[in-house]
């Protein structure tokens, strides 16, 4: 089997349920999966087997594949389990890091936050905000020695982010924490880690309590939906 072919059905599929276009709970038709991405049965089965050790897939005794579900229950048990880690990285980063890191993180900062204002006018606009998020959060964390902590942190957000997709509300509501972030920041320049990290608490907390409060809004895209994609050859 091509590794190459294999790894790609992994990732999309693996983006696809981060955005919820396969919604969670949903059963996943290996068929269809198939044929929406380009690649053999038995890419779509090992990328399904890879998610499902991450826990963004489950498996059911003679009914394959369904996406992980997404409830408010056990949420806060997860979100702190992330914060916990991301305290630790937070402080080994930010002892780690370096003027060029202050500069990418501050770079980061500012394409996901003039995004996050896009994605509030401009729901199309979610996915790329989620990915800049994404992206300002590995920045932060990225001057940490440990990389098993790394490895911990991203499973974890990965589950995270798929409740970060169910509705836009939450966007408009992380725009309204702008001055929380710009305060943070200035801790990470200033260095002041007990600071920052009281900082991120707070924050975190209130995005948790806010995600709680909505998790009953409905999900996007059909029930059952398989991704659609332009459908490539498998070399």
């Amino acid at each position: 089997m091509d590794r190459s072919v294999t790894h790609r059905a992994y990732v999309e599929m693996r983006a696809a349920l981060i955005s919820c276009q396969l919604p969670p709970g949903s059963r996943l038709n290996i068929s269809q999966l198939q044929r929406d991405l380009g690649v053999s049965q038995a890419a779509v089965r090992e990328g399904l087997s890879r998610l499902a050790a991450e826990e963004l897939v489950t498996i059911e005794r003679n009914s394959g594949f369904r996406a992980a579900p997404v409830s408010a229950e056990g949420y806060r048990e997860l979100a702190n389990a992330c914060l916990t880690i991301e305290l630790t990285l937070l402080d080994s980063s930010v002892k780690n890091g370096d003027y060029a890191w202050e500069g990418a993180l501050l770079s980061s900062y500012h394409i996901a936050s003039r995004i996050l204002s896009e994605a509030c006018d401009v729901p199309a606009s979610m996915n790329s905000y989620v990915q800049h998020r994404e992206q300002f959060h590995r920045t932060l964390f990225s001057c940490c020695d440990n990389k098993w902590l790394l490895w911990s942190w991203s499973l974890l957000y990965a589950q995270q982010l798929r409740y970060r997709q169910t509705f836009l509300q939450l966007a408009m509501f992380e725009r309204g924490l702008h001055e929380d972030y710009r305060k943070f920041i200035d801790a990470i320049i200033e260095r002041d880690v007990v600071k920052a990290a009281t900082l991120w608490s707070e924050t975190h907390h209130k995005v948790v309590d806010f995600i709680e409060s909505n998790l009953e809004a409905p999900l996007p895209g059909k029930d059952g939906a398989a991704p659609r994609r332009r459908r490539r050859r498998t070399t």
